[in-house]
C-alpha cells in the first residue's frame, strides 16, 4: 500500500467530529483500519510522507504510531520505518480462546468476593448501559462495557491474573468497537451481561462459566463474519 492510498483509507475512519487531540484520532482511525484489514499486515508507514500527504506535522502522527507500537499493532524497525502487524482471523480466535479460560476465572473469583453493595454498583452499571443504548449511543455503550470489565476484574482481587489480562485489552477494545456497532448485538450483549451479573449473584459457579462462555462465544462469532467481509484471513 503506497502512502496515498494509504493516507485515504485512514481518511475513511478519521473522525474530527469528537473535539479529540488529533493524536487521539489518528489512533482511532489507525487502529481500526489495521485491524479490519484494511491497511494490511507488513504495510510500510512513512510518517514524513503521510504528514505531507495530511498536511499535518509529523507529531501527532509519530504520537499515535508509538500507542499502536504499545499495543503491537505495528512495529518500528531500524532501517524499515514502522512496519504493520495486523490482526489475523488466527490472532482473534486465539484471543477469544484465551479470554474464555480467563474471564471465567476472573468473573468466578469476583463473584466470590463481592458484597451487596458491589452487586448493586454493578446493577448500577448495566441501568447505565441501558440508558446509554436507549439513545444510540455507541461510544458510550463501548465504555460502558469497558467499566463493566473493568469492575468484575477488580473484584476478583487478583494482580497476577489482572497482569496477564492487561496485554489483552487491546484486541478487547477493538472487538467491542465491531460487537457495539450492530443495534441487534448491542441489545443481545447488554442481556449477557444481566446475565452475567444474575448468575455472579445468584450462583452456581458453573452458571457462571456458561453465559460467560456464551457471550464470549457470540462476540466472537461477529467479529469473525466482519474479519471475513473485509477479507482479512
Amino acid at each position: 500500500m503506497d502512502t496515498e492510498s494509504l493516507m485515504l483509507t485512514l481518511c475513511e475512519f478519521l473522525d474530527l467530529s469528537k473535539n479529540a487531540p488529533l493524536k487521539d484520532a489518528l489512533f482511532a482511525a489507525f487502529k481500526q483500519a489495521i485491524t479490519l484489514g484494511r491497511i494490511p499486515a507488513d504495510t510500510t508507514i512513512n510518517e514524513k510522507q503521510l504528514a505531507q500527504s495530511l498536511h499535518i506535522s509529523r507529531t501527532p502522527i509519530r504520537a499515535a504510531l508509538d500507542q499502536l507500537a504499545a499495543e503491537r499493532l505495528v512495529e518500528r524497525k531500524a532501517g524499515s520505518g514502522v512496519i504493520v502487524r495486523g490482526i489475523s482471523k488466527r490472532d482473534a480466535e486465539e484471543v477469544f480462546e484465551i479470554r474464555v479460560v480467563l474471564e471465567t476465572l476472573a468473573t468466578t473469583k469476583a463473584a466470590r468476593n463481592m458484597t451487596e453493595e458491589d452487586f448493586e454498583e454493578l446493577r448500577a452499571l448495566l441501568e447505565e448501559g441501558q440508558r446509554l443504548n436507549a439513545a444510540d449511543d455507541v461510544t458510550g455503550v463501548v465504555q460502558n462495557w469497558d467499566d463493566f470489565n473493568r469492575f468484575v476484574f477488580s473484584k476478583a482481587n487478583s494482580p497476577r491474573l489482572q497482569s496477564i489480562i492487561e496485554p489483552l485489552q487491546a484486541y478487547t477494545r477493538y472487538f467491542r468497537n465491531v460487537s457495539a456497532r450492530p443495534e441487534d448485538r448491542r441489545n443481545q450483549a447488554l442481556e449477557e451481561h444481566w446475565g452475567i451479573y444474575l448468575a455472579m449473584r445468584f450462583g452456581p459457579e458453573k452458571k457462571i462459566e456458561q453465559v460467560v462462555r456464551a457471550h464470549l462465544k457470540n462476540s466472537y462469532s461477529l467479529v469473525n463474519e466482519e474479519m471475513t467481509s473485509v477479507g482479512v484471513h
